[in-house]
């Protein structure tokens, strides 16, 4: 989605609160760190898309259960009733290497099928061309399957503006967010080192791989607890819309 960004004024959200100090201009922290990097990383769900936009989390984690059920293995308490499918990969992996890859490989089948109901997030092609035309390179960084991302990145048109792809490529968990692996992999994709580099994401894992990793933080925030939440977790700025990111990168051009 593209559409006119505001020239002088931040995005706001109801209710959402900003974080800025008093004295300070609203863009101040995003300015500082637009300023002290050249290099974009942008994290897959949140900024880019909602992937499972039309998909509940619990249906996601019931296909994911049953392929344990049919495999034979049993499904523990601990993941019995939770939504979160990293969870369930992740206990896979600890059962057996051929679990870990029955269950990662129904994921991908999810995740592929997910393409055509998934919401683009408003105003990343402006974020996008604006790195582009003035050559910042950008890097994509997910958990979800790197089949999966590239094929939506195909789909709308965003796959030429991007340099490097950092996603799940099997069922080793362990290199997931919020461990910083899949960034120190973008960092290296794109040639450079991690004080070059911010990433802009929309969860707090995501905030603790950008720390781990040694690269700066812009968090995205599309509800007000996502704002306390990644203000928590050490955001080094928050913006509640890509138009206000693609607003201070043509401020800033060259990092």
């Amino acid at each position: 989605m593209s559409g006119v960004i505001p020239q002088d004024q931040p995005s706001h959200t109801p209710g959402m609160k900003q974080p800025t100090s008093p004295g300070r201009a609203p863009f101040a922290a995003l300015d500082g760190i637009l300023i002290r990097t050249r290099c974009l990383l942008i994290s897959f769900d949140g900024p880019i898309c909602s992937l499972f936009a039309d998909m509940a989390a619990s249906r996601v984690a019931d296909s994911l259960r049953a392929v344990i059920a049919q495999e034979g293995a049993r499904v523990p308490q601990a993941i019995e009733h939770t939504g979160n499918w990293l969870e369930i990969l992740t206990y896979a992996a600890s059962v057996s290497p051929d679990l870990a890859a029955r269950v990662e490989s129904e994921l991908t089948t999810i995740e592929s099928a997910a393409l055509t109901t998934a919401v683009p997030t408003p105003y990343v092609n402006d974020v996008l061309t604006v790195c582009h035309d003035s050559a910042r390179p950008v890097a994509i960084i997910s958990n979800h399957s790197e089949t999966a991302v590239r094929a939506y990145l195909v789909l709308h048109d965003l796959y030429g503006q991007i340099r490097f792809i950092a996603a799940r490529t099997g069922p080793d968990s362990a290199m997931l967010k919020p461990r910083r692996d899949l960034t120190k992999l973008a960092v290296t994709g794109l040639d450079t080192l991690s004080p070059a580099c911010a990433l802009v994401c929309g969860s707090s894992a995501d905030i603790q791989a950008a720390h781990a990793a040694g690269v700066h933080s812009i968090g995205h925030a599309r509800t007000p607890r996502d704002t306390d939440d990644l203000i928590d977790a050490g955001a080094g700025a928050i913006i509640v819309s890509m138009a206000d990111l693609a607003l201070r990168l043509r401020a800033h051009p060259f990092g």
